[in-house]
């Protein structure tokens, strides 16, 4: 009986132990991972992420304000992204002018495609920023001195108009050339008809006539 006893508590002991085992390994590997975690925010701390923005107390409020579509006059704050000189920033800032219209234009429409239709160039945007907001300063990102600047778009009642109207003459003249398309293609089908039943015609005259 006791041989028997301490044969069937071998393997209860084993497990035990194998649990035991398993159980500190886990314990190892979350200290481990702590440890791991602790240091990666310690080094992080000590150095500013990149993605971290510091921007000039100089910087306007209007900067920061969301676009406002009410009213008579609309206003679009637009910002270029942080650049490594003032030049280009200028660059940037155009290149998100144009953006900011081509947005604008397919929000006033209703239309997503209106802006590829509408076309308004350079000049005429640069004629619609406010030349009082215009500004120019720097970011630090990371260890990093950048540049930016910012203006904002402006569009009275008489902008807005011109821009549904130009949306209306595209709508009107793509409706045209579509009338025209399926006018030449019915008449090209009509003279097809045509023609088949005047051959139609003289092969059934032969056969009488024959």
């Amino acid at each position: 009986m006791t041989h028997n006893s301490s044969c069937h508590c071998y393997p209860i002991m084993t497990a035990v132990f194998i649990g035991f085992l398993a159980m500190n390994l886990r314990l190892s590997s979350a200290a481990d991972e702590n440890t791991e975690v602790k240091t990666k925010k310690l080094t992080e701390l000590s150095v500013a992420p990149s993605s971290h923005q510091e921007f000039a107390s100089s910087r306007p409020s209007w900067v920061d304000v969301s676009p406002s579509l009410e009213g008579s006059v609309h206003r679009l704050p637009v910002t270029s992204i942080p650049c490594r000189t003032e030049s280009l920033c200028e660059d940037a800032l155009n290149a998100n002018l144009r953006g900011a219209v081509e947005n604008y234009i397919e929000t006033l429409t209703g239309a997503e495609e209106s802006s590829r239709l509408i076309t308004l160039d350079d000049a005429w945007i640069s004629q619609h920023r406010d030349k009082a907001k215009y500004y120019v300063g720097t970011v630090l990102k990371g260890n990093e001195t950048l540049y930016e600047s910012a203006t904002e778009l402006v569009f009275d009642q008489e902008d807005q108009e011109m821009i549904r109207r130009l949306w209306r003459r595209n709508q009107v003249s793509e409706r045209l050339a579509i009338l025209g398309f399926l006018s030449g293609v019915t008449a090209t089908l009509f003279i097809g008809i045509a023609a088949t039943l005047s051959m139609v015609t003289r092969r059934a005259e032969q056969r009488v006539a024959m």
